[in-house]
């Protein structure tokens, strides 16, 4: 019974190893890099989150069944797109986790406590032997002392029976530039993540002078309204245009003038312009395009009476029609229809008939006369309202990714602008005159032997 306990707890720990062995693995990093790479170009190419007719129609419903199924009209929100990135993530904290302790060792173990071996110098790169006829010891010692401080940090003395050697390092902790990368790569990794799970993207349109207290999520097929926990007013909307002395007007810049409300008291205004958002309560707030609602004022007239009367409906808006079980809306306005002057379309909707699309025109008040209805319609008029649209995001990530941007600068800056660098002088005792120096640096060799070499003439001039 023991035996197979020792086995079944044999196996486990050999499956471990073998799946940690594949999570440190540098081609699970590259493959993971490639895939995303490519999965990344398939999201461009595939539009995201469009209406489901306009994939039916571009890709048929075959196709469109495989495709939705994958998840591939909204890829960066789905399971597996984030599952990739948490394998990566795992994939980078294995590979630094299976290095790190050797760096972290070389960093505190205090490397050159034990003296300047014959064994040690055979694996340093650059060694240099300097003989001084009859030299003073203790005269000597402060020479090299001085010379290693001028060039390193304040060396330490080691003493043995037959050598005293002095070590100095500086910029040790440089060899942690490239972990420094690492956790970057991860913090930024873990920030899309947080982003994907419980951020989104919406919109909303607020007329001048509306108050608002949701925004609305585009899906597939439909505009979802999301409540937000507090109300957002636009006070004030301005088009400015470029002054070419032309007929035709070109945009030049667009504002609103936002105004925050918590339990209808005003905590923060601010005008919000394209690249200039206003941010609130883990919102942000993007400049994105604006138009116009029109109030259409319509006239009708029974055909059994000589008495007109008009009722105002709002662009986009079903109403009923006065004294009838008919109800109507205005599909658009037009500022000039096959240049018969202003008009609207509008649809009519009778009970047990299909809707009827057709046109007003302000001009020409008898054009619907042609319908032989009961009652003619006629454009009286519109009064036109401008809205701003706001694009409305949240990503509780965002602030990770910028914390992962600053450490992978500040780690790309250690790993390729400061080495560390190791120097051992070892003095002999007695009359051979000996002093031996050798160096080390795990990046930067040509400016390290520079170094180096300035400090070897200085101790071949203590021969003068």
């Amino acid at each position: 019974m023991n035996e197979s306990k020792i086995t079944a707890e044999g196996k486990g720990k050999g499956f471990l190893i073998i799946l940690f062995d594949l999570f440190r693995s540098l081609k699970l990093t590259i493959f993971l890099l490639i895939l995303l790479a490519f999965l990344s170009i398939i999201g461009t190419v595939i539009t995201q989150n469009a209406p489901s007719a306009d994939y039916i129609q571009r890709y048929g419903n075959s196709l469109y069944e495989v495709l939705n199924f994958f998840s591939l009209f909204d890829m960066y929100h789905s399971w597996w797109f984030s599952a990739i990135l948490t394998v990566l993530v795992i994939n980078l904290i294995a590979c630094s986790l299976q290095r790190f302790p050797g760096v972290w060792n070389q960093i505190f173990r205090g490397t050159g406590s034990g003296g300047l071996g014959d064994s040690m110098l055979k694996t340093l790169p650059y060694v240099e032997k300097v003989r001084i006829p009859n030299p003073a010891e203790a005269r000597a010692e402060e020479n090299v002392r001085s010379y290693l401080k001028r060039w390193f940090k304040n060396p330490r003395r080691i003493e043995t029976e037959s050598t005293v050697t002095f070590f100095s390092e500086k910029r040790k902790f440089s060899r942690l530039g490239v972990y420094i990368t690492h956790l970057s790569i991860i913090v930024i990794l873990i920030g899309g993540i947080l982003g994907s799970l419980f951020g989104f993207k919406g919109h909303v349109e607020i007329l001048e002078g509306e108050t608002v207290d949701r925004i609305f999520l585009r899906t597939k097929d439909a505009e979802v309204p999301k409540p937000i926990d507090f109300s957002v007013r636009c006070d004030d909307f301005n088009i400015t245009y470029y002054d070419l002395k032309r007929s035709e007007k070109y945009v030049k810049e667009y504002t609103s003038l936002l105004t925050i409300l918590e339990n209808g008291r005003e905590v923060l205004q601010k005008t919000v312009v394209v690249n200039h958002p206003l941010h609130y309560g883990g919102l942000t707030f993007y400049q994105s395009n604006y138009g116009a609602v029109h109030d259409v004022t319509l006239g009708i007239q029974w055909s059994n009476k000589k008495e007109k009367a008009t009722f105002k409906t709002p662009e986009g808006v079903t109403v009923p029609v006065p004294n009838s079980n008919d109800s109507i809306r205005v599909l658009q306005y037009s500022p000039q229809v096959h240049n018969f002057g202003e008009g609207v379309q509008v649809v009519l909707f009778k009970p047990n008939q299909e809707p009827r699309p057709f046109w007003l025109l302000k001009a020409f008040p008898k054009f619907d006369e042609q319908r032989r209805d009961e009652f003619i319609l006629t454009f009286e008029g519109n009064s036109p309202k401008e809205y701003t649209g706001l694009q409305v995001t949240r990503d509780p990530g965002v602030w990770v990714v910028w914390i992962g941007c600053g450490l992978m600068i500040f780690g790309i800056i250690v790993s390729f602008f400061f080495s560390h660098q190791r120097v051992w002088a070892r003095i002999s005792k007695g009359s051979n005159g000996e002093i031996v120096l050798a160096g080390s640096a795990n990046k930067n060799r040509v400016g390290f032997e520079k170094a180096f070499g300035q400090l070897v003439d200085g101790v071949h001039s203590l021969k003068q």
